[in-house]
C-alpha cells in the first residue's frame, strides 16, 4: 500500500469518526438542557450543535481536499524519481541495475521456472560512428534504436546495459517470432539515420538465449545471450545468433576472459607491476611497466591468457590507454628516468594510437621523453608505412622507441638500419645460452656491434644468474633486466630494491 493508499484510508476514517462525535455531542447537549427544563431552549441548542457539526464537517471536507490533492502531488513526485532512477535518461531504456532484477523475477524460481528470452542487441562500430559524426549524432542513434526495438517488441521490456548495448527480455520463448522481428530490426537499422542531408546506414550484433532451455539464473543465461553476440560479431557482424549449445567451451572462456577483461578495465581493478633495468655500473637505468590482472574469482591471470584476447578486439586500444596512463601517474614515485611499456601490433594499426598518447600526456602533464614505446620484433617485421609513421610521429613527440625480444623472429640485421628504433633488447634465450652456445654469443656480439655503430643501447633480457651478467656484459651489452635484478613487483615493494643500489642515473641524454 502506497503512503497516499494509507493516508487517504486513515482520512475517511477521522472523518467518520469525527461525524459520529459531533452528533454524540449534540445529543448529548440537548439531553442535559432537557432535563434542566425549557423545550425551546433545546431547540435552539440542538440547531446551534448541528449547525456547528455541518460547518466543521464541510470545513473537514476541505481540508481534507487539499491533503489530498498536495498527496497527489507528493506522490507524483515520488513516482517519477523512481523512474529517472529505474529508466536510462536518454533513450527511456531501463537502467542495467533494475533491468537484472526484472530478468531474475521473470525466470521464476529454480523448482518453479518460467518460459523466458533474453536478447541482447549491441550496435556495431558505434566508437567509429561516435569519432566521426560526433556524440550528439551517437546518441541519436541509441535513441532511434531504443524506439524501433520498442516498436518492434511492445511485449518486451528494454533495458541498457552499457554504452551502446542494450537488451530485450521477452516472457517467452518463441525463437520464430524473435527471429522475424530481429530481422525486421536489422533492416530498419541498414535504413539509416539522416544526419546533415546525409543517410548514415547502421547495423547491430544480435544474440539471444531462451530459459529455462539454456539456463535458468540471471547470470549465466546473460552469459550464454553474450555468447550468441560474440558469435554473431565473428560471423561478420549485423545478424542473430541464437545460443546452441554446440559452441565450444573454449568460446565460452575466451568472452568470458573479454567481457571481465573490459569491466576490469572501466573499474580500474589491474594493475602496473615494474620491472628494473640498470646499467653496467649497477645505477638504475628505468623500470618495465608489466600490467597484472588480479580477478576476484579466478585469482592472478597471466598476460598470456588475457591479452591474445584483448588483441582480437579493439580493447587492446583500451588496455593499452589503461597502462600508458597508469605508468604516467607513477613515474613521479619511482626514482628512475624512463618508463618501458609495451605495444601491442594491433595498437599500431590504428591513427587513435599515436592521439592516445597526446592525450594522456596532456591530462597528466608528463614528458614523452620519460617514455620507451616497446615493440615486437614480430611487429617491426609487419610494419606498413603506415605504421612506420606512426612510430616516426611517436619519436617526434619525444618517445624512444625499443625492439623487443629481438631474435625470435625473421627481423634480419638490415632492418635495424631503416627501423625507427633507439634501443634493442635481445631474447632471454640467447641470453641464458652465452655460456654453451658458441651461436648465441656470435650473435649476441655481432648484434651489440652493429647497435654501437648506429648508436643503439642494447639491453639483455632474462638476466638470471650472475653468470648470465657476466657474459651478456662481456658481450658488449650496456642494460641489463632480469629475475637476478629484481622480479616485476607494484612500485611499493621494490622500494627497498631501489635504496639498495647506486645513486639512480637521472641524465635522459643517455
Amino acid at each position: 500500500m502506497s503512503i497516499f493508499t494509507s493516508i487517504s484510508n486513515h482520512s475517511k476514517r477521522g472523518y467518520h469518526a469525527l461525524q459520529i462525535l459531533f452528533i454524540a455531542s449534540a445529543l448529548t447537549l440537548a439531553s442535559s438542557i432537557w432535563a434542566i427544563g425549557g423545550a425551546g431552549f433545546l431547540a435552539w441548542a440542538l440547531a446551534f450543535c448541528l449547525a456547528a457539526n455541518l460547518l466543521a464537517i464541510v470545513g473537514f471536507v476541505l481540508l481534507q481536499r487539499s491533503i489530498r490533492r498536495r498527496l497527489k502531488d507528493a506522490s507524483a513526485i515520488e513516482e517519477e524519481t523512481v523512474r529517472m532512477m529505474r529508466t536510462d535518461a536518454l533513450t527511456g531504456a531501463m537502467m542495467r541495475g533494475p533491468f537484472l532484477e526484472e530478468v531474475q523475477r521473470a525466470l521464476g524460481r529454480a523448482l518453479a521456472p518460467k518460459q523466458a528470452t533474453l536478447v541482447l542487441v549491441d550496435l556495431d562500430h558505434f566508437k567509429q560512428l561516435n569519432d566521426s559524426f560526433g556524440h550528439p549524432f551517437g546518441d541519436t542513434v541509441l535513441v532511434h534504436l531504443v524506439r524501433t526495438i520498442q516498436r518492434l517488441f511492445p511485449d518486451g521490456l528494454v533495458g541498457r546495459l552499457g554504452g551502446d548495448e542494450f537488451a530485450i527480455l521477452l516472457n517467452n520463448c518463441d525463437v520464430p517470432s524473435t527471429t522475424i522481428r530481429a530481422h525486421r530490426l536489422e533492416e530498419i537499422l541498414r535504413n539509416g539515420v539522416t544526419y546533415d542531408n546525409h543517410v548514415v546506414s547502421l547495423s547491430a550484433s544480435i544474440g539471444a538465449a531462451l530459459a529455462p532451455l539454456h539456463a535458468s539464473q540471471s547470470k549465466e543465461l546473460m552469459l550464454l545471450a553474450d555468447l550468441a553476440l560474440y558469435e554473431s560479431k565473428a560471423a561478420g557482424r549485423g545478424r542473430l545468433t541464437v545460443y546452441d549449445t554446440a559452441f565450444s567451451a573454449h568460446k565460452r572462456h575466451r568472452r568470458f576472459i573479454e567481457r571481465e577483461l573490459r569491466a576490469a578495465i572501466y573499474l580500474n581493478e589491474l594493475e602496473l607491476h615494474y620491472q628494473p633495468v640498470i646499467n653496467a655500473d649497477g645505477t638504475l637505468y628505468a623500470v618495465e611497466g608489466l600490467v597484472r590482472w588480479r580477478h576476484s574469482v579466478r585469482g592472478l591471470i597471466p598476460p598470456s591468457e588475457f591479452v591474445p584476447i584483448a588483441e582480437e578486439t579493439n580493447l587492446i586500444d583500451t588496455l593499452g590507454a589503461w597502462v600508458f596512463r597508469r605508468a604516467c601517474l607513477d613515474i613521479d614515485d619511482l626514482p628512475v628516468c624512463r618508463i618501458s611499456i609495451n605495444v601491442s601490433a594491433e595498437q599500431l594499426k590504428r591513427d587513435e594510437f599515436v592521439a592516445m598518447l597526446g592525450r594522456v600526456l596532456r591530462e597528466t602533464g608528463q614528458s614523452a621523453s620519460r617514455f620507451v614505446l616497446e615493440i615486437t620484433e614480430t611487429a617491426a617485421t609487419s610494419a606498413t608505412p603506415e605504421i612506420l609513421r606512426r612510430l616516426e610521429t611517436a619519436r617526434a613527440m619525444g618517445f624512444r622507441v625499443a625492439l623487443d625480444d629481438f631474435g625470435t623472429g625473421f627481423c634480419g640485421f638490415n632492418y635495424l638500419k631503416s627501423l625507427p628504433i633507439d634501443a634493442i633488447k635481445i631474447d632471454r634465450s640467447y641470453i641464458q645460452s652465452l655460456a654453451e652456445d658458441e651461436v648465441a654469443r656470435v650473435f649476441v656480439s655481432a648484434l651489440t656491434q652493429i647497435a654501437s655503430i648506429q648508436q643503439l643501447v642494447i639491453v639483455a633480457e632474462g638476466v638470471e644468474t650472475e653468470t648470465d651478467l657476466a657474459l651478456a656484459k662481456a658481450a658488449g651489452c650496456n642494460r641489463f633486466q632480469g629475475f637476478h635484478i629484481a622480479r616485476p613487483a607494484p612500485k611499493k615493494q621494490l622500494q627497498a630494491f631501489f635504496e639498495s643500489l647506486q645513486q639512480p642515473e637521472r641524465a635522459l641524454a643517455s
